[in-house]
C-alpha cells in the first residue's frame, strides 16, 4: 500500500520534481517490503508458496519504478 500511496501522492502534487521524489520514496518502500518478506519467511511466518509470489510481485514493482525513473524525457 505504501508504494501505491507514494506514487499517487507524488502525482497529485502536480510537479515533475515532486513526482520523481515520490517515485524514489516508493522505490524505497518496495525495497523495504522485499526485506520484510525475507524476514517473515526466515521467522517462519511465511512459507515459500506465499513468499515466492510476493517476491515476484515486488520485483515487478521495482522494475516498473526503475524503468519509470529512467524513462526518456525524465531527467533526475
Amino acid at each position: 500500500m505504501s508504494v501505491e500511496a507514494n506514487i499517487v501522492e507524488g502525482y497529485a502534487l502536480g510537479s515533475r520534481p515532486q513526482f520523481r521524489r515520490h517515485l524514489r520514496i516508493a522505490l524505497g518502500s518496495a525495497a523495504e517490503t522485499e526485506c520484510l518478506i525475507d524476514l517473515a519467511q526466515e521467522a517462519g511466518y511465511l512459507g515459500g508458496e506465499i513468499a515466492g509470489p510476493l517476491r515476484k510481485s515486488v520485483d515487478a514493482a521495482l522494475a516498473l519504478l526503475h524503468g519509470t525513473l529512467r524513462s526518456p524525457g525524465e531527467s533526475s
